[in-house]
């Protein structure tokens, strides 16, 4: 977890700034289809399993002449950005962000 401390005199506090990390790596899913939607239920990285909790927003995208779907999707009270390249289907983890 990435945590700025800001002090002043009037007040002593820590704060926590959420913060994001740019990744880029390669992760597995699980999903199902629900009425010809997917939706992500578990992502592998690094050997961990993480638990879908809330899928927050889905959008298509093209890069270039590739078709792409990114998923915000939350485990925990961390962000996950992650994309599936529907032309070489493969997943890929973006971003995380932390609180």
């Amino acid at each position: 977890m990435i945590h700025f401390v800001l002090l002043s005199k009037q007040n002593p506090k820590h704060y926590t700034q959420p913060m994001y990390q740019t990744i880029g790596e390669d992760i597995s899913i699980i999903g199902i289809y629900d009425h010809a939607h997917f939706k992500p239920k578990k992502m592998q990285w690094h050997q961990q399993v993480f638990p879908v909790d809330q899928i927050c927003s889905t959008h298509d995208f093209k890069d270039g002449a590739g078709k792409k779907r990114r998923f915000s999707i939350m485990s925990g009270k961390t962000l996950y950005l992650i994309e599936f390249n529907r032309d070489r289907e493969t997943w890929t983890l973006q971003q995380v962000w932390v609180e």
